[in-house]
This record gives structure tokens, sequence and C-alpha cells, in this order.
């Protein structure tokens, strides 16, 4: 009866967290994971995003699969959030990031390397192997200099020349606003509510697309995959809780349906 007490304390009450998570998801911004891998579907939304990053206002997307898993039989398998193909054979990775938590230059390296390997085929030159388009988009000033976007060239040391090998590095915040159209498209997708920017009209129309209800189908994938991301939080937290309680890890495993790895890593997380 002990044990059984102590559950029902830590258990949500599921039918109020259905209710905050349908409140959460009327608060979720186009640049969060889960409704930007949804809006990320429509080739012109990716199209128009890039055409104002890049400053290539021909650039035609004819392909974007979001969360397209790039297989390593050898090494580290990687998911991008959306790569893009144009009319033009070259390919564009557009990565998300609201977290300054690791080595994210070398995330945009390796995810690199991932997109060439998947895209060039056996027997190929080199100078046949299409150029990719790297473009990281985070909620923080990476780089730390006050400006909206970076651009990374390589350069030669000795003369100070840029050189090209078709791997293309850009980085873009939504924090920095200086004024430019590249900040103001950063505006629409940092933002929860819905913005009518009439020089982005494809990116508005897609996220009013959802933001309105006018696709309950999809937005209801949206909700499922925020609250499994929810639930899961919820459970850490509640893990922690019980921790500090000195409650043993069968039962924390019952309240909260984690594995005994997950418990464990907790448990040292908390103690660093």
């Amino acid at each position: 009866m002990k044990n059984q007490a102590i559950l029902q304390y830590f258990l949500p009450d599921r039918r109020n967290m259905k209710n905050n998570i349908q409140k959460t998801v009327d608060a979720l911004k186009p640049i969060d994971d889960e409704l930007f891998h949804k809006l990320a579907e429509d080739a012109g939304f990716c199209e128009e995003i890039l055409q104002v990053i890049l400053k290539m206002p021909d650039l035609q997307v004819i392909r974007a699969v979001p969360q397209k898993s790039l297989r390593n039989i050898n090494g580290r398998s990687v998911i991008v959030d959306v790569l893009c193909k144009n009319s033009n054979g070259n390919y564009y990775n557009i990565e998300i990031q609201k977290k300054n938590d690791d080595d994210h230059q070398r995330r945009v390296r390796y995810n690199g390397s991932s997109v060439d390997t998947y895209i060039s085929e056996k027997g190929i030159k080199f100078k046949e192997i299409p150029d990719v388009y790297a473009v990281f988009i985070s909620s923080f000033d990476y780089f730390g200099g006050q400006k909206t976007i970076y651009h990374v060239d390589r350069v030669l040391r000795e003369t100070g020349d840029i050189v090209d090998n078709g791997f293309h590095e850009i980085y873009v915040n939504t924090e920095i606003d200086d004024g430019t159209d590249i900040a103001a498209l950063m505006k629409v997708l940092k933002n929860h509510q819905l913005e009518n920017d009439k020089r982005f009209p494809k990116v508005c129309s897609r996220i009013r697309y959802f933001k309105e209800g006018k696709g309950d189908s999809d937005m209801s994938d949206v909700v499922e995959e925020y609250a499994k991301e929810y639930a899961k939080e919820y459970a850490k937290d509640v893990v922690r809780e019980m921790i500090v309680l000195d409650l043993d890890d069968a039962l924390i495993q019952k309240a909260t349906k984690l594995t005994l790895d997950e418990i464990l890593s907790i448990r040292k997380e908390m103690k660093e």
C-alpha cells in the first residue's frame, strides 16, 4: 500500500497533461522541432528560407525531406533536420538548434560529410560531387559577433585567397536583429504568434496552415510528437524527485516507465 500511494503521488493526471499539451501546441514556434519538421515537408517553405538566407532568389527546391536518415554502416549514422535538392542538383542541409550544448561546428562538419557520402555514387569523379550547403539556424548567436548571419570560408593562410571545394557553411541565428530581411525571416520563425510578413508569403502561409487548424490531421501528428517529448521530460523530472526522496530504482521504473540505464544516467548527472 505504501508503494501504491507513492506511485499515485508521482503519476501524472493524464487528462490534465493532455490539456496542457494542447495549450502548449498553440504556443509552439516554427523553430521548434515538432512544428518545423512538419512545416519543412513543403518544398516551397524550404525554398523561400534558402532563397532569403543565401540571397539566391532564383533557387528552386525540387525536393525537401525532413528528418532524413543518413546511414553509415561502419560508423555513426545521422538524422538531418531537412535535406533539400535544387533544380541544379545541389543539396542543402537545414539544421535547427535551440541549445548551445555541443560543438556545433563539428556537428555541421559531420553532417556535411554524411551528406557527401549519401549523394556520391560509386565510381564518380570528385569533380562531379554536387555542392552542399550547410545552413545552421540557431536560437543563439553561436559566434558571439553580434551578427545575424556568418559565412565560413576556406582561406589560404599564406595568401588570404578564398578557395572553394563545394561545401558552403552558413550560420544564422534568431537572437540578433540587424534590420535585414534575414533577421525579419528569423523573427517569423521564432514567434509563436502568426506573422504576416509579405516578404515571405510561402513561409507565412505554411505556418498559418497549421496555426489556424487547417491541417488538423497533420497537427495531430505534431501533438503526438510533442506529447512524447513532454512525457519523457516529465518522467525525468519525476525521477529526480524520487531520487531525492531516496526511493529505489525498481519503484522509480514502475512510476516512470524509463529504463534502468536512463535512471542510472540521471543519478550520475545529479552527482556531478
